[in-house]
């Protein structure tokens, strides 16, 4: 039997035994790459967050906040994993303010929780999926993918105010409630994509935007990637306001919907778009984007019903994440099992190009990796069932080749970013990509907010190999 860790009797000291984990059959679910932590502990409010970080400093006991988990695989292979923070019971809506159009939230609130909230106002939070458990606080710390940023922007574009726990055991509060709150450099967004490194979120203030009257996508399939492209870019430059504009490589459309149907050639391409707004404009831009693709080469076109739209999207952001099982249909065999999720930021022009390029560097992995590009934002990913104990040449050469891929896409002045991947290989890659500019002010920062380094002990940026993170 593992005898507990001495911090652990402090610990029973500053929380209620209720709020603490400590068996090893449960903790597995909050392991950080295959590493459960001696605990978990869920505290519930911001003064008892306040509290384990500063006792966590003192004994240098290494800290992972944690959300829903959607991230978790993001990041380096941690130095060591002693505690996870949860902010599951940090769970409460402080304050929604709908004739302003804004709402405050606890850290552990979910995208479903807001959108529950909000809904009966004709309202929402346009961060990601309305259903999605992604958490606030989580969303904020890994600066996720909004789906519908072509609109409404990114979560820097959303956030307002923010309130943080430092491992000094300070609450500190940056912006305000109000979206005309600018006043100097907004702290705030310092924290955006930290992955905790510097603290731990605790509350957040967002925008909100009214409910569309209606929302609507659209499926093309195209013979040749190429085709595809010029739709995309042929849409981005009229008039048209489409929410998002996807494209997906014959491995995507695989590993969404299935094998493919009889109408979608199994080496076919297809561009997703999706549209809100009014009914009239909605259903006008349908017909448009219709002509357009069929003008350069569209053989099958289909309005999706909103029950198929939200289940694209479900598998859709399974894939991103890495959760194979979820996304693909039959479930891939357990052989397979262990996902590479790739996440790419390129110029929106240059996405099919991207693709091309990402189809020749993984051509040995099969099945095909699904390829995933926004053409509207220009960020990509790259999802691939890989063997979950494979040779070691097999992961050299997979390590080579995304090595590859981040020198040309970087060149480009783009980046690569591994955010899920088997620890073994993980290991081998730099997930963050090639360093850029600002990695020096980012270690300032780090020893600045957290001169202990307690929180996600080698997991940000700049602590690849186990250095200081």
């Amino acid at each position: 039997m593992i005898s507990e860790p001495a911090w652990m009797a402090t610990l029973r000291t500053l929380v209620d035994s209720t709020q603490i984990e400590t068996a090893p059959a449960r903790l597995t679910q909050y392991a950080v790459d295959g590493q459960p932590p001696a605990a978990a502990v869920f505290p519930q409010t911001f003064d008892q967050v306040a509290a384990l970080l500063q006792w966590a400093q003192h004994e240098r006991i290494g800290v992972f906040p944690r959300g829903s988990g959607t991230k978790s695989g993001l990041g380096n292979v941690p130095q060591r994993v002693d505690l996870v923070l949860s902010t599951s019971r940090l769970n409460r809506v402080s304050e929604y303010d709908a004739a302003n159009f804004t709402l405050t939230g606890e850290a552990g609130v979910t995208l479903a929780q807001v959108t529950h909230q909000t809904g009966g106002s004709q309202q929402m939070l346009p961060l990601h999926y309305p259903w999605s458990p992604a958490t606030l606080g989580g969303i904020i710390a890994t600066n996720a993918y909004t789906p519908k940023r072509l609109v409404y922007g990114g979560v820097r574009d959303l956030l307002l105010g923010l309130r943080v726990a430092l491992p000094s055991g300070e609450i500190v509060h940056f912006g305000g409630k109000v979206v005309k709150n600018v006043a100097g450099y907004d702290m705030s967004k310092l924290f955006l994509g930290s992955l905790g490194a510097f603290g731990v979120i605790l509350e957040a203030t967002f925008k909100l935007y009214a409910l569309p009257e209606r929302e609507a996508a659209m499926l093309a399939t195209f013979a040749a990637l190429q085709q595809g492209a010029d739709a995309a870019a042929h849409l981005l430059r009229t008039q048209l306001l489409p929410s998002q504009v996807l494209l997906l490589n014959p491995g995507a459309v695989s590993m969404v919907t299935g094998p493919p149907p009889a109408q979608i050639p199994p080496d076919g391409f297809v561009l997703l778009v999706s549209f809100e707004g009014m009914e009239e404009a909605v259903d006008r831009q349908l017909t448009e984007l219709s002509q357009l693709c069929r003008e350069r080469g569209s053989h099958d076109i289909q309005v999706l019903s909103s029950e198929t739209h939200v289940q694209l999207q479900e598998r859709l952001d399974a894939a991103m994440h890495g959760r194979v099982s979820e996304a693909v249909s039959p479930s891939p065999p357990a052989s397979l099992s262990s996902p590479l999720v790739l996440r790419l930021g390129v110029l929106p022009s240059h996405v099919h190009t991207v693709m091309e390029a990402v189809a020749r560097q993984l051509s040995f992995i099969g099945p095909p990796a699904m390829v995933l590009g926004d053409c509207g934002v220009g960020a990509m990913w790259v999802c691939a069932q890989w063997p979950a104990t494979g040779p070691s040449a097999q992961q050299d050469r997979l390590a080579h080749a995304i090595a590859e891929l981040s020198s040309a896409v970087a060149g480009e002045d783009g980046h690569v970013v591994v955010e899920a991947a088997p620890a073994e290989l993980k290991a081998t890659l730099d997930v963050w990509g090639k360093p850029r500019g600002t990695l020096s002010l980012l270690k300032a920062l780090k020893t600045k907010f957290d001169p202990a380094r307690i929180l996600n002990p080698g997991r940000f940026v700049g602590s690849r190999n186990k250095q200081s993170n």
